[in-house]
């Protein structure tokens, strides 16, 4: 983040406004409030955990700010007494100038005497280790000086020892803030950053007891090349050993691209180290219920993303926890301590239904064998009745905190509860904290503890590693390129199947990652997926092979013309490689296609799929004399035998039944030698057209949809990040030069249209 009164972070507002919905649309002030509605029961397993909660907090930045924290403000935003916050982790800021660390320590040996994790981010090298970048996102307004690793490896390393030297723990440090959009700051590539961690990371922590975190990008890889910087860190196996924790921030991040399943398979701790949503409007700390969108990006980030920390941007300002002038817990304060205050350090995520009803967010956490936290948040204007299941569990005690248009964290005491069950009323906008109290179950739990390193997943009794249904998800499948996945459609068996649409291109369709754990170059599996679509239907393979270059391999292939067929290798050998991707695709035309039955499974497996139809074809000779001096009739006898096969195609199950048939036919035919010669004349039209220059039709609007919202700046962005799969129209591209009209289309320009939109300037073009 810089400063210039967060100018630089519009674009990220932007892309942050338009990916988390449009607010002023979300939550009109003239909703009617709707009666109580009867909601499906939540159940909560104990027994099924998750990722290690470590805790909710902030950025404290006064090398920028200009301000720090007092000590009131630590105790508000650190403590957890009335009127307090309860933040776990505070981050800070490794200044490029050394003359300048100290700044860092007043609030940091604050927060920890509170029980705060520190952790430590760097936006650029000192000016000795740096030269000019080439500029943008990806071109960074400074770069790494060549053969410059070792010093700043030993920069960092030096920045550790200061800060325990002032009896600070820093819990770790990260090699780079978001490289992947460094307009104004150090741009760092993929390559270059695993290669620093792999041969430098023990560098930067060697005499410390800090961490090494990795570089935390800007969107968590929802578009462009973030998730490069982590899937190289994985498949290389000094990088990865030197890697304790990675680190990602969620501008923009849609909660379909929370998941990452690379990751979170890798054994390491997930922590989300940025955000602020959905805005950065000033005095906007307190509006409601937009507010309710902090809770539902927290819920999403810990259930989808496996998040182990969540942390804001700057913890005291006009739009953040707590208020820039008053120092006081803000309404999006209240939201992050509806999680932050009660669910602790060591608490540990457990199964939960997530969504009960419309517009309900559940989860719940284990905070002893004898107690669990849950929190339900409610984005929509409905009141809704909801029952809680603690599933084997015998409830003694709840109680409840909860937050709305007109409550900070409200307590009511002692809910009542019967057996494992509780019901409690959830108002429309609103997040609410259940912590509950139940008897013991044996275990000794008391949360805590680093995560263990993920198994190889092990065959079942079929020997099948997975088996997608999708009958209640998408089974980890994403969407390969431009196109959609959703569960429904005709299936092959049970009721559902995948179905994939709004395909641009063959090659786009639909994917899924392999575990990372289970899955080894050179040996064999058996892989079957039975589709149907149009035309030749291919199972096949993306990985990085030895060299880091992404290669691509078939497996499977099959015709199909609407009937489901199988793609099927029941011996297929793994490339020598990493980051395994199973994908289907078509060969050659972009129609919506359906897949079901996904099957990975132990080598030379046989699995049973659609049985081809049999098609025979029936052929007639005729015998026919003629002469070309005279009109000759013959009569010919033809006898045909025609073979129908019937076939009836179900899943694992195919009856076919055969009937001759004998058809004797006398046909009587006359042939006439005629020599008829037809001469036809084609006139050739000539048609020229004359097509004026196109000229800019509404300035700002780069996606043609008539209007000029956050939503082009979005689209200008992704188009200068991926000209190839973000395509702009020449209209839009006219539209889009708002700023130094005739230099062509440029990062400045999304900046201007999100003044425009934000009404800080009047009208466009600038210039």
């Amino acid at each position: 983040m810089s400063l210039r009164g967060k100018m630089t972070r519009l674009l990220s507002g932007a892309v942050s406004s338009a990916m988390l919905l449009s607010m002023s649309a979300v939550f009109s002030s003239t909703t009617p409030v709707i009666s109580a509605e009867a909601a499906s029961a939540c159940t909560v397993n104990t027994g099924k955990t998750y990722q290690t909660i470590r805790g909710f907090g902030g950025m404290n930045l006064p090398e920028w700010q200009g301000y720090d924290l007092t000590d009131a403000q630590i105790q508000t935003a650190f403590g957890t007494g009335n009127n307090q916050l309860g933040l776990t982790v505070l981050r800070i800021y490794v200044s490029d100038d050394q003359s300048a660390w100290s700044r860092a320590i007043p609030t940091a040996k604050g927060a920890q005497k509170l029980g705060a994790t520190v952790f430590a981010t760097p936006w650029n090298p000192p000016s000795s280790m740096r030269k000019a970048g080439s500029g943008g996102t990806n071109g960074g307004k400074y770069v790494l000086n060549d053969n410059a690793e070792a010093q700043y490896a030993q920069h960092l390393n030096s920045f550790i020892k200061y800060v325990e030297g002032q009896g600070v723990n820093l819990y770790s440090v990260s090699v780079q803030n978001e490289p992947d959009y460094s307009t104004d700051w150090t741009y760092w590539s993929p390559d270059r950053t695993t290669n620093f961690i792999a041969n430098y990371g023990q560098t930067v922590k060697s005499g410390t007891n800090a961490k090494l975190m990795s570089p935390e990008t800007f969107q968590y890889g929802a578009w462009g090349n973030g998730r490069d910087y982590y899937n190289k860190i994985l498949n290389n196996a000094k990088a990865n050993a030197n890697t304790d924790l990675f680190g990602t921030h969620f501008y923009g991040t849609p909660r379909d691209k929370m998941d990452f399943p690379a990751l979170e398979n890798s054994g390491k701790e997930i922590w989300m180290t940025e955000v602020y949503v959905p805005n950065s409007d000033s005095n906007s700390a307190n509006r409601f219920p937009e507010a309710i969108k902090v809770a539902e990006n927290i819920h999403n980030g810990l259930v989808v993303g496996n998040m182990s920390v969540y942390t804001w941007w700057y913890i005291r300002r006009s739009y953040s926890l707590i208020g820039q002038d008053d120092g006081q817990p803000t309404k999006r304060g209240y939201m992050m301590a509806q999680y932050s205050k009660y669910i602790r350090p060591g608490d540990v995520r457990i199964d939960a239904t997530e969504q009960p009803n419309s517009g309900i967010y559940v989860s719940a956490y284990k905070h002893s064998d004898t107690q669990v936290e849950i929190v339900a948040v409610n984005n929509s204007s409905n009141e809704v009745s909801q029952q809680f299941n603690l599933s084997g569990r015998s409830i003694t005690n709840v109680d409840r905190y909860r937050t709305s248009a007109n409550e900070n964290l409200a307590q009511t005491k002692g809910l009542t509860a019967s057996g494992s069950s509780f019901t409690c009323q959830l108002p429309g906008n609103s997040v609410s904290t259940f912590v509950v109290t139940m008897t013991s179950d044996g275990s000794g739990f008391q949360g805590g503890g680093d995560p263990v390193p993920a198994e190889p997943i092990k065959p079942d009794a079929n020997g099948y590693y997975y088996h997608d249904t999708f009958e209640s998800s998408n089974d980890s499948w994403e969407a390969r390129g431009e196109s959609t996945v959703n569960t429904g459609g005709t299936a092959y068996a049970g009721s559902k199947a995948l179905t994939i649409s709004g395909r641009s291109k063959s090659w786009h369709g639909a994917m899924k990652t392999l575990d990372v754990n289970t899955f080894t170059g050179g040996q064999e599996y058996s892989f079957s997926v039975v589709a149907a679509g149009t035309g030749n239907m291919m199972l096949s393979l993306q990985y990085t092979d030895a060299n880091g270059e992404t290669k691509y391999d078939h497996i499977a292939s099959a015709q199909s013309n609407g009937e489901y067929v199988q793609l099927s290798n029941p011996n297929y050998k793994l490339p020598e490689g990493s980051s395994y991707i199973l994908y289907v695709e078509t060969e050659n035309d972009t129609a919506d296609f359906s897949i079901d039955e996904a099957i990975v499974a132990k080598a030379g497996t046989q699995i049973q799929g659609p049985v081809a139809t049999t098609t025979t074809t029936t052929t007639t000779t005729k015998t026919t004399s003629t002469t070309t001096t005279t009109t000759t009739t013959t009569t010919t006898t033809t006898t045909t035998t025609t073979t129908t096969t019937t076939t009836t195609t179900v899943p694992e199950t195919t009856t076919t039944t055969t009937i001759p048939t004998t058809t004797t036919t006398t046909e009587s035919t006359t042939t006439t030698t005629t020599t008829t010669t037809t001469t036809t004349t084609i006139p050739t039209t000539t048609t020229t057209t004359t097509t004026a220059a196109p000229v800019a039709e509404l300035w700002g609007d780069a996606n043609l949809d008539e209007k000029v919202t956050v939503a082009d700046a979005v689209a200008i962005l992704q188009y200068l990040g991926n000209k190839d799969k973000y395509k702009l129209t020449e209209q839009g591209l006219l539209n889009a030069d708002v700023y130094n009209n005739g230099d062509g289309v440029t990062a400045r320009d999304a900046l201007s249209i999100q003044m425009y939109d934000a009404s800080r300037i009047s009208e466009l073009p600038e210039s």
